[in-house]
């Protein structure tokens, strides 16, 4: 489809990030965002308070126009995952039901304890998709060089989806792991809470890297009860994401962590953040869904217990490292 109208709906960080550097690369793109009062700040500034020293291209068109959305050919949704379901109830209206639907928000929803992509089939005709990979939004709005995985059940789809969206600072592949690509991107975010107590605890790099190992493997069983392929644990999205998330404290979820092993409230820290840390939320549904389908997932449980069931960071720490099993592959 070529001159393609591309549709990004959400002005965050990720948003943001995705409009320019698309727009950048020549595609025809829109910027949705359903505050007008903030969408005008970003037309007149050209900056955005999620992207600090980035500045937005003067004719990147961005706007809270609902009518903009029907005349949209592919739509990529990246408002915050507890956000969604309320916001798709004001959009659905005028999403034309031949776009695409590329989820790029990462996260479950805490109330149906499901991934956004489920329920996007279920209100919509379209087909939906999942963008996802180790990237960091301030690089891509800068045009550094990138890669993700776009995962449609068609994989035809999304291989010419791929072709279309791809270009040269932005690499992306195609597969079929809608379920798997989607968990893998949520559950990374609750694994770089631990790394980040890992790294203000400061454990050492052999801890991180036992943590990140051995938290793949939680996210493996998890893909694999909800219906995905364990082996989407080795793209882009899955090992590819989390060394990324879980090795900088650019990550929000690694920096919340830090901040707790640091002793610092949950509390103080969400006062002085702008942006959606979606870990949290995300521990707490994956918490759930471990203990429903009866997985083990000490390192899920390990946050789960520090943010809502009140045990200490150190106490809790204790209890992951003296946690062994006999053999490594189940």
């Amino acid at each position: 489809m070529e001159n393609a109208k591309i549709t990004i709906i959400g002005t965050g960080s990720w948003g943001t990030a995705l409009a320019m550097s698309f727009h950048n690369s020549g595609m025809n793109v829109t910027l949705w965002g359903r505050r007008p009062e903030l969408v005008d700040e970003l037309c007149t500034l050209r900056h955005s308070a999620y992207l600090p020293g980035t500045f937005i291209p003067q004719n990147l068109f961005i706007t809270s126009d609902v009518n903009e959305i029907a005349a949209s050919d592919i739509i990529l949704w990246v408002a915050p995952v507890q956000q969604s379901l309320q916001l798709l109830e004001l959009v659905k209206a005028y999403i034309p039901a031949s776009a695409p639907i590329i989820i790029c928000s990462k996260g479950l929803e805490l109330n149906t304890q499901k991934p956004l992509s489920n329920l996007f089939k279920a209100a919509l005709p379209n087909p939906v998709g999942v963008l996802s990979g180790p990237n960091f939004a301030d690089e891509i709005a800068n045009g550094l060089p990138a890669a993700s995985t776009l995962a449609f059940e068609n994989l035809e789809l999304a291989k010419k989806l791929s072709i279309q969206l791809r270009h040269q600072a932005f690499r992306i592949y195609a597969h079929n792991d809608v379920v798997g690509v989607e968990l893998a991107g949520a559950l990374k975010n609750v694994v770089a809470i631990a790394a980040g107590i890992v790294m203000g605890k400061e454990l050492g790099q052999n801890c991180l890297a036992t943590l990140i190992a051995r938290a793949s493997a939680e996210i493996s069983r998890l893909i694999s009860a909800l219906g995905g392929s364990k082996d989407t644990t080795q793209t882009l999205a899955g090992i590819g994401d989390l060394i990324l998330t879980c090795s900088s404290a650019k990550s929000r979820n690694t920096s919340l962590g830090i901040a707790l092993a640091k002793g610092q409230s949950l509390e103080d820290i969400l006062g002085n953040r702008k942006n959606v840390t979606e870990g949290i939320t995300t521990a707490k549904v994956a918490f759930e869904l471990a203990t429903h389908y009866k997985i083990h997932a000490p390192v899920i449980s390990a946050v789960y217990d520090i943010l809502y069931a009140e045990k200490s960071v150190d106490d809790v720490m204790r209890t992951l490292l003296s946690n062994q099993q006999e053999q490594e592959l189940e």
